[in-house]
């Protein structure tokens, strides 16, 4: 059955929460979030990726991957064969122009970094973040609900499917630690980055694993997204939140039932 999506200011949502919460124990309740598009405004895999490429920051160790992938999808790179670089322009190019799947850049925008020890990675991620002034990008409309669940003692976690490197600190702006972080995760060889995945993408479907493997058998009181492969992590919640949801979100609002953080007023 279709529902109006419920429309709460941050207050309510509160009130909606702790109404939701009872009697019950914060310390054994969690509240989810993606990140990109919820914490914050924009996708700070794209703000690291692109801050790499007009460095000029991908190794050669990366290449022979990346070129693999163009030829999956029968992508040509043409006279930038030669470097990592132009490759992964080539293959961002083509995701912005709908022809390599979304899901594969989110690993590629991960990998990318092969040859690179994990902490330049970082180090380049803490530098983009400022130039990208993500401090000014924060969903303002969520911290009273952040704040809400730090006196009540709920768990809060970020599920993204951004890579790690990038997550982590950005994440921190919020004050969500390391631990309570699930995001793409490349593998880590001899201590330098290889051209693959730790595991899955927490993307769509894999997203509720993602959470589960960081919280087990809490109680998972809410999730909040704001685009439509958040929608499995919105239903594997109590409460589905919706946050300056995407069009392609926003049009199934109703049909799933998920409540719509409204603005501040």
């Amino acid at each position: 059955m279709e529902r109006a999506p419920l429309k709460l200011a941050p207050r309510e949502l509160v009130e909606q929460l702790s109404r939701l919460l009872d009697d019950g124990d914060g310390a054994q309740s969690v509240l989810a979030f993606d990140g990109d598009g919820t914490l914050w405004s924009g996708d700070v895999g794209e703000d690291l990726f692109h801050g790499a490429l007009k460095r000029g920051f991908l190794r050669p160790e990366a290449l022979e991957a990346l070129l693999a992938e163009a030829r999956k999808f029968g992508l040509q790179v043409g006279s930038g064969a030669a470097d990592a670089n132009d490759v992964a322009r080539t293959l961002m190019d083509s995701y912005l122009s709908g022809t390599y799947p979304e899901r594969d850049t989110c690993a590629m925008m991960t990998w990318c970094y092969a040859g690179h020890a994990l902490a330049e990675v970082e180090a380049l991620a803490l530098a983009v973040l400022v130039e990208r002034d993500l401090g000014s990008r924060l969903t303002d409309e969520l911290g009273p609900v952040l704040e809400w669940s730090r006196r009540q003692a709920v768990r809060t976690v970020v599920v993204s499917a951004s890579p790690r490197m990038v997550v982590e600190p950005a994440a921190a702006f919020w004050g969500f630690s390391p631990g309570n972080v699930a995001a793409a995760t490349p593998r880590v060889v001899a201590e330098r980055i290889a051209p693959e995945l730790l595991a899955p993408v927490p993307y769509a479907e894999v997203k509720p694993t993602a959470g589960r493997a960081l919280f087990g058998n809490a109680r998972w009181l809410a999730s909040f997204g704001d685009n439509v492969f958040d929608i499995e992590m919105l239903q594997a919640a109590e409460l589905g939140i919706a946050v300056k949801p995407k069009p392609k979100l926003e049009g199934q609002l109703k049909r799933l039932g998920f409540t719509l953080l409204g603005n501040m007023e």
